[in-house]
Parts: structure tokens; sequence; C-alpha cells
């Protein structure tokens, strides 16, 4: 029966990558709950370490270490889809917590860089063997793993902590090195494995010193502009004005301001259990000849394990007509979401029917 199906599937057989892939995004999205669910980093774990032992069977059969028996060949034939299907999974999963974690242009970097890592994989330029580029991912994988758990166990985030998840990468991966050292030759073990390793650490380096690295765990379920807000009980009880056609818009992001009207930036952040960290609204001002200019930030106490996410605002009293945003940041300036929206003068006798949102 299995020799049927395969017959079948053989004009397939070059889109299996692509299919496997898909299938590995896919089947975890559906899985997909919080980042600090005991079972999904367990998850995750045991899927590193299949994918570890696959890369490193794979290594010892080419070259002659490891032999395929005739009950397992039937099955072995499958082993670069079950590895693209274990990656898939897992960096679905890093996607998907990088673009919660920060705003698009910063998450782009991570999205591009991954892009760029499964484009390689499936082209495979004759210069880099396929071991090299499977290693990268493999060691993105890794890294992102580590980069999760270490906050979520530490209970914050920066740049001790990041340093830290980075180190114990590197003597997990260290630790891979030499399980294979003793069944591979040195100079091959460190092109294929180490390289590509060390290669996405600095990269992540990098993009964390740089800025522009999300900062996982934290997310912003949501984000919107008010004029005012009320707590009823365990509600937030927020007013706009906006007419119900801008049915997009979280709030006032058409902020109609009479005098003496405050801005409200309304925020609902995820973070793990046990979480605590302290965070900042940054309000910055459009100005028509210097562009984007910070005018100040005002710090929120962040404590974590509400699914629905930690409720928090700002108000801001001091402004100007024009286009504004307001971004969450951690401390030192990492950006874990933003609005935009517009500030309109209008005359004090201005009416405009009040909505309200509850949070």
């Amino acid at each position: 029966m299995l020799e049927e199906l395969q017959e079948k599937l053989h004009p397939y057989k070059k889109y299996e990558h692509y299919i496997f892939f898909v299938c590995g995004f896919a089947f975890d999205a559906l899985l997909l709950h919080r980042i600090d669910d005991p079972l999904m980093l367990i998850h995750q774990g045991i899927y590193l370490t299949l994918a570890a032992l696959l890369i490193a069977w794979d290594i010892f059969h080419e070259e002659g270490r490891f032999h395929v028996t005739p009950r397992l060949n039937k099955f072995w034939n499958y082993r670069e889809g079950i590895l693209h299907f274990l990656l898939g999974t897992l960096l679905n999963v890093y996607t998907i917590f990088y673009f919660k974690s920060g705003s698009f242009i910063g998450s782009i970097y991570f999205l591009a860089l991954l892009a760029l890592l499964l484009f390689l994989n499936e082209a495979r330029p004759k210069q880099i063997s396929k071991h090299f580029l499977r290693n990268m991912l493999f060691g993105l994988c890794l890294i992102s793993y580590m980069n999760i758990l270490v906050s979520i166990a530490v209970g914050s985030i920066g740049t001790l902590v990041f340093l830290l998840a980075i180190a114990i990468a590197y003597l997990i991966h260290s630790a891979y090195m030499r399980f294979l050292r003793s069944r591979l030759e040195g100079r091959k073990l460190f092109r294929d494995i180490h390289a590509p390793f060390l290669c996405i650490a600095a990269i992540y380096m990098i993009l964390y010193f740089a800025k522009v690295l999300p900062p996982v765990p934290l997310s912003v379920k949501y984000i919107g502009i008010y004029h005012e807000v009320q707590k009823e009980k365990d509600e937030y009880k927020l007013a706009y004005t906006r007419s119900k056609w801008f049915f997009w818009q979280n709030g006032d992001q058409s902020f109609y301001a009479k005098p003496g009207d405050k801005i409200i930036c309304f925020a609902k952040i995820f973070s793990p259990a046990r979480f605590q960290g302290k965070l900042q609204v940054r309000w910055s001002f459009k100005d028509p000849k210097l562009g984007w200019q910070a005018w100040d930030a005002i710090p929120l106490e962040v404590s974590g394990g509400r699914e629905e996410g930690f409720r928090a605002y700002t108000v801001k009293s001091n402004y100007q007509a024009g286009e504004w945003r307001a971004a969450v940041e951690t401390e030192d300036g990492r950006e874990v979401g933003r609005i935009g929206f517009e500030v309109i003068d209008v005359d004090p006798s201005y009416t405009s029917e009040t909505h309200y949102d509850f949070h």
C-alpha cells in the first residue's frame, strides 16, 4: 500500500519540501495558544530534539556511520519532509510571536531573515551545502526558543536576560557538537554544524542591539485612542466620538479636539504569568518640516498572567493639531506596539455623539 502511495505521489516529489513546510505552519497555527503555555513549550522542545536527531542521522548516513535497515528504509525516504515539517512548525510559532511582540516594521526584519533562509534552502546554491542551510534554520529555532523560555523563566526581559538566552543556546549547541564530534571529522563539523549557528547568533545579536528585534514574550493585544476613561468594577469604560462608519479605527484615531480635551491612550498588554516589568508610552508628533519628533514618554507598570492582557492607559493634555503616534515601548526603547492618529482642532461649539467601548 505504501509503495502504491509513493508511486502516485512521485510526480509531486519536487514540491515535497514546500508541502511539508506549509503543513507544519498550518498544524501549529491550529494549536498555538499562550506563549507561556507549558505544553506549548514542551512541544517546541520535543520538535527541536527530533529535528537535531534527524539532522545528525542524515549526516551519519552520508558518512557511512549509520545504516538504514530495509524495514526503516520505507520511512527514511521521508526524512527531508519530516524535518521540514518540524522546522516549519517551529518557525511558524516564532514568526507569529515576533509579529505579536512588535510593530510591523520591527517584525519585518525577522520575517526577512526567515524568508532569505527558506529561499536559500530551496534554491540551494552549489557553493553552500544543504547541511549549512538547514543548520542555520535549526539555529534560528534554537535561539528563538531559548529567548522565549529564559524570559518566561526569569520573569523579565532586558539585555542580561537576552545574553543569558544566547549563552544557554550556545551551551546546548556545544553539547550537540560533542555528541557529533566522536563520529564526524572536525573540519566538516565546524563548517556544516557550528558555523551556521554562530552566524545566526551574530545576526540575532546585531538585530537586538540595533533595537529591531521584537521584545518577546510581551505583546500588545489592543491599543486605542479615546476621549475619556472610567473604571466600573472590573471593566474600563472608554468614550469615543467617531462615526460608526469608521469601524476599523480603535477609538478616536481621528481625534476631534475641543479646548481642554485630553487624549487617552488605552492598551491591553499580554505578558506571561509572574512577569513584572516597566514599559512606557512614547508620544511622537510629525512636524511638517522636521518629520517625527519624540515629545515625552509616560511610564507603565506591567504585571503578567491575565489572559486578555494587562490593562493600562496614559493621558496626554499637551498637544497640537497634526499627525501623532503613541508607541508602547520597553524601558530601553524596543517597540511592542503602536497606534497612529490625527488631532483635528474644532470649535468649543462642536458636538458629536458619544459611544463607548468596554475592556
